[in-house]
């Protein structure tokens, strides 16, 4: 099992990479909500999720639900969690291993981390809010202020609790 045994020196990627996959999306459900408090506390909160959520909808920011927005923000971290998983188990056949945190490889942890972080702000800044900001896009560089500060604390809180996780 992989929860519990990263500590007996075993390497976490010994395991199936589906056993992996699933540490990572449970952390990334986590860390999601988590993220519930920043994104609730800052004057654009939750904006962000609407514009995302506009653009799988098709229509203006403003006519999304919260519902659907929170539910796009939830997706948003487990599908983060997700390739972040990926990520780290493509880098960990060609990056050295040695040095892990409870059996997490360090090397790869850090750059899918820093990665996935940098990867979610880019396609929000650069793809979501420029194409599907709508109404809100008067207001688009305290929004893609407030996704950069949530993409950080995202990957800094999975980056803390991934290897949390599997001891």
């Amino acid at each position: 099992m992989l929860i519990g045994t990263a500590s007996k020196g075993r390497h976490v990627l010994d395991y199936p990479l589906t056993q992996w996959a699933f540490v990572c999306v449970v952390a990334g459900a986590v860390v999601g909500l988590l993220l519930n408090i920043p994104m609730v506390t800052q004057d654009e909160g939750y904006l962000p999720a609407y514009v995302a959520a506009a653009g799988l909808t098709r229509t203006d920011p403003s006519a999304v639900s919260r519902p659907l927005a929170v539910v796009v923000h939830h997706g948003t971290a487990l599908v983060a969690a997700l390739l972040y998983s990926a990520v780290v188990a493509g880098l960990s056949f060609v990056l050295p291993t040695a040095i892990s945190l409870n059996g997490v490889p360090l090397i790869p942890h850090t750059i899918g981390a820093v990665g996935i972080s940098a990867f979610i702000y880019y396609f929000f800044a650069r793809i979501a809010m420029p194409r599907f900001g709508g109404s809100l896009r008067d207001d688009a560089d305290e929004i893609i202020q407030q996704w950069a500060l949530t993409a950080f604390i995202f990957g800094a809180a999975l980056a803390l609790f991934i290897p949390v996780l599997v001891t």
